[in-house]
């Protein structure tokens, strides 16, 4: 919209100083003869600007199409106002520029070349059809050097309008390729900031934690004990006792996890013992849940460099497949040249379309739960990785969840 408003605005400008023309011609001539075509097209151009003008206080977006046509009509009317003031032999001819610097900067190119062939169409056409307008038409007594004038002007548009819609169109590519890697390179940080102060509270949460487990450790070893606790509270307390040491191993997993990180540390092991060992971890807590491991090729698996944080990004990705119901769940393991493919299936009822397309995006509603949360922290963990993670409908029912991996630099 506020392209089309510059449009407008750059007309009304070039419309004004033709009526200056035209009101100079009429002082000075003190006649009216000739001038009707000019003062009508004038009026035409400026009723459509006005109408354009409205347009723009509409809520429906310009596309491109509607951008040309404006610009079509640039070209058509400037076409007839040059016509009626002496074609080729005006000065403000050379007005076909702007419309074609401004289909470059701002329309696909393909738009672009078709707003540089009506300009030089229309300007070639004004070579030959013009009314004769003696303000002018300096050169009409003398052909030769008429004739030369306006075909080096010809000339010098045409190359102009070359040089324009090759180069523009160009620089004006790759300025929307930049704001596009600067807008991703933002959104980048954005969801990095918030990972990091998720990353953040969970930290200072585990260190919180740190004493009310102590205190439930002690007390459950006092009750423990006691010689006359009866034996279903024993087992009751032992089991407690358990759980208690297992909240502590994870407690201490995080902290030298944030110590590993912090000081780059990393691991090195072929891809389908780091994903046999994260499974195997997780199966520990979900023991209801079957996952299977299964090979896209032969030979021996590639090596990956990662550390703890990725263990736990698979571990995302196997409680959200078990969350969803799914009574099994398949990894599927395969590799090439440069990376190695580690896909998690589960056939449940699939992702919510709108989690799907928000993946990386900031934290999802409370209405999503925790499935979307994980998928952010393991696409994070993924990409610090210089790896990846898609999410795909899988055939007959369920998800995939693609996490794609470099291999490690040979040593």
């Amino acid at each position: 919209m506020a392209n089309l408003r510059s449009l407008l605005a750059i007309r009304s400008i070039a419309l004004l100083g033709q009526a200056g023309v035209l009101a100079y011609v009429l002082q000075v001539s003190r006649t009216t003869q000739s001038m009707s075509g000019l003062a009508v097209s004038l009026v035409v151009l400026a009723a459509v600007t006005a109408a354009s003008l409205w347009r723009t206080t509409r809520p429906t977006p310009v596309s491109h199409s509607e951008f040309l046509i404006q610009l079509l009509i640039d070209i058509v009317g400037w076409t007839v106002l040059m016509y009626c003031s002496g074609g080729a032999d005006n000065p403000f001819v050379s007005y076909y520029i702007v419309p074609l610097v401004v289909a470059a900067a701002v329309l696909p190119w393909r738009y672009t070349w078709l707003i540089a062939g009506a300009s030089v169409l229309a300007y070639s056409l004004l070579l030959y059809f013009r009314l004769p307008f003696p303000l002018f038409s300096p050169h009409a007594g003398m052909s030769d050097s008429g004739n030369v004038h306006r075909l080096g002007m010809w000339f010098n548009f045409l190359f102009s309008a070359g040089l324009i819609t090759y180069f523009v169109v160009r620089m004006a590519a790759e300025l929307r390729r930049q704001d596009a890697r600067e807008a991703e390179l933002r959104e980048t940080h954005l969801r990095n900031d918030q990972i990091m102060a998720v990353a953040s509270l969970a930290a200072g949460t585990a260190h919180e934690l740190g004493t009310p487990l102590s205190t439930m450790t002690v007390l459950v070893e006092e009750m423990l004990a006691e010689s006359c606790l009866p034996q279903q509270l024993r087992d009751d307390c032992c089991l407690l006792q358990g759980q208690l040491r297992q909240c502590r191993d994870t407690l201490s997993d995080l902290s030298q996890t944030a110590e590993a990180s912090a000081a780059g540390q990393k691991q090195r092991k072929p891809v389908d013992e780091f994903v046999d060992a994260s499974v195997q971890h997780w199966a520990a807590r979900r023991p209801r849940t079957s996952c299977s491991i299964t090979f896209v090729r032969d030979g021996d698996p590639p090596s990956i460099s990662y550390d703890q944080t990725l263990r736990q990004a698979l571990e995302n990705l196997l409680n959200n497949a078990a969350d969803t119901g799914s009574e099994q769940i398949q990894i599927q393991l395969d590799w090439g040249a440069a990376d190695a493919t580690i896909a998690v299936r589960d056939w449940g009822p699939g992702l919510p379309e709108g989690l799907r397309q928000s993946l990386g995006a900031p934290p999802p509603k409370p209405s999503e739960g925790r499935l979307g949360i994980g998928l952010i922290l393991s696409r994070a963990t993924a990409e610090r990785h210089g790896g990846t993670l898609q999410l795909a409908d899988a055939t007959g029912g369920g998800t995939i969840a693609t996490l794609q991996l470099p291999l490690a630099s040979e040593v």
